[in-house]
């Protein structure tokens, strides 16, 4: 490679990344909105009702009330405004943008794999897409809202995986996935996961980035072997993975704890064949 194209590489690279923190910046705006939206309830739980939250009884309104009731309404439309202008971008200009890439698509580890080198400012690479589309519907499934999903940080696994290990599958799935599972749990793209949904394993983890990329990852090994079923979607089997694997997270954590790469590839493939 010539000193120019490597450094056309860095320049592409590098506004790849700077798209998506422009992108952060906005989504990071928009999660304080929403918790700003609730400061008239905090440290009294609201009761929730069919027009949405009731306001507290005005004997266990705090001082500063109407102040914080304030914050929370101007709060609530800045928030609408920045939804609804979001939602007008991406219509008029990126129908798919918000699509997760089916892990169901034929060949889709080989696409995801060769996405690592690919460096577009208006295009995003399959890799990036794949991992934060895939990271917003699980936790969706576990967690309840606001959560902050950060985009460049997807992006800057990927860039440490094409250091690494090169684009494309050089070696064993397995040993793909579990790089992958490396990279994007020390990056932490997982910045705020929200509330636990329920009592699961899953939701309650102490590392929902841990959580969230290994379901990812092994969706996409058990997609490989085609789709279970026409009626299942992809949130299905998400929740279907998260259940399967549930067990085996306490050993994938050591593993990522130890930095086993070979250890953690045996135990994707030996999920792979219990399953």
């Amino acid at each position: 490679m010539t000193t120019a194209s490597r450094h056309q590489d860095t320049l592409a690279s590098h506004a790849v990344c700077a798209a998506a923190g422009a992108r952060d910046s906005l989504r990071t705006a928009q999660f304080f909105m929403r918790v700003l939206s609730g400061a008239e309830y905090w440290g009294h739980p609201a009761e929730q009702t069919p027009a949405g939250p009731a306001r507290p009884p005005v004997e266990m309104r705090p001082g500063g009330y109407f102040l914080t009731a304030l914050v929370s309404r101007l709060a609530r439309i800045a928030d609408r405004l920045t939804t609804w202008s979001v939602n007008l971008s991406i219509t008029l200009f990126a129908p798919e943008w918000r699509k997760l890439p089916s892990p169901f698509t034929h060949g889709i580890m080989n696409e995801v794999a060769a996405a690592i080198r690919a460096d577009s400012f208006l295009v995003n690479p399959l890799f990036n897409a794949y991992f934060y589309r895939a990271t917003i519907h699980i936790l969706r499934r576990y967690r309840t809202p606001p959560f902050l999903v950060l985009e460049h940080r997807v992006d800057a696994a990927r860039r440490t995986l094409l250091a690494d290990i090169g684009a494309g599958l050089n070696g064993s799935e397995p040993d793909f996935l579990a790089h992958a599972i490396m990279a994007l749990v020390d990056v932490a793209p997982i910045a705020r996961s929200g509330k636990p949904r329920d009592a699961s394993v899953i939701a309650r983890g102490d590392d929902q980035n841990l959580t969230v990329y290994a379901i990812a990852c092994v969706a996409l090994l058990f997609a490989e072997q085609g789709k279970p079923a026409e009626e299942l979607d992809e949130d299905q089997f998400f929740a279907i993975v998260g259940a399967l694997i549930a067990p085996r997270l306490p050993a994938i954590a050591s593993l990522v704890a130890k930095r086993d790469i070979a250890g953690l590839a045996a135990e994707l493939t030996e999920i792979r064949g219990m399953y």
